[in-house]
């Protein structure tokens, strides 16, 4: 039976879909204990498709057991991804091809239970999911299919998503929101390419105001070190796995929060 915990004081609600009932628990309230998320637990996919139904408005997550009596081969996972919760996959066993049947269900992480420091991996990575709710991207690409690509891969990480078919687009979008906190931008692109992009929104956003993250199919060395010297924070060359890029684009993200906290103290401190 499903059971909830502490619903309606915490600002988010996160799905533990786990077999054992010792293990549920276990689980639940550690999210509890180190974050600000209620949770609520089943025990089979037919428990959680339920609760999906119910609550799946307020769902910022869902933990769930790769393996479970009613679905042996993660069919819970792909139940949730498809009602569009994002999903984060418990597994007991880390082999290339478990890893590779993950990230081909597109999945918005993974956590390998290994011993009790796993749990403040899941923790963090829902905390993060909770944090890309207020942040905006903006995906600059002339490839549509590009756009579409990236776009998808940042919804999984609960980023907002904006695009922008080329640069001057993408410039003047960026300095009309100031809510946007990331940008990805291709190198190669007609009119304003990706380090004049990235040249003139250095001039306007500091790095604690905006992460950028710069990618090319074009394969050409000097790259990375041209688009970080012109202010971007990080470079990817194409194509990129799904877990490669987000992995990039939330570590900007984290870091331009550290350093935005970094200098709050700092005038705290006078």
């Amino acid at each position: 039976m499903a059971t909830q915990q502490q619903a309606s004081e915490r600002p988010g609600l996160v799905l533990v879909v786990e077999d054992s009932n010792v293990q549920a628990k276990i689980i639940c309230r550690h999210l509890q204990a180190l974050s600000n998320f209620s949770t609520v637990a089943a025990e089979s996919m037919a428990e959680a498709a339920a609760v999906v139904q119910k609550e799946k408005g307020r769902l910022l997550a869902a933990v769930v057991n790769m393996n479970l009596p009613d679905a042996p081969d993660g069919e819970a996972v792909d139940m949730l991804m498809a009602a569009g919760v994002p999903t984060i996959v418990l597994t007991a066993i880390f082999k290339d091809e478990v890893r590779e049947s993950l990230l081909a269900k597109k999945v918005t992480d993974y956590v390998v239970k290994e011993n009790i420091a796993a749990l403040d991996d899941l923790v963090a990575i829902v905390t993060r999911l909770y944090r890309n709710m207020g942040v905006t991207a903006l995906v600059v690409d002339d490839e549509s299919v590009d756009r579409t690509i990236m776009r998808k891969m940042l919804e999984t990480q609960r980023y907002n998503v904006l695009e922008a078919a080329d640069g001057k687009a993408a410039l003047d979008l960026a300095l009309s929101r100031p809510d946007i906190g990331l940008v990805v931008t291709d190198y190669y692109m007609p009119g304003m390419d990706g380090f004049e992009l990235t040249r003139e929104l250095r001039r306007e956003r500091k790095r604690n105001q905006l992460a950028i993250l710069g990618v090319s199919g074009v394969d050409d060395r000097t790259l990375p070190a041209r688009f970080l010297k012109l202010g971007a924070d990080d470079f990817l060359l194409k194509p990129f796995t799904a877990e490669e890029f987000t992995l990039r684009a939330n570590h900007a993200v984290e870091l331009i929060a550290m350093i935005a906290e970094l200098n709050e103290c700092r005038e705290q401190l006078g």
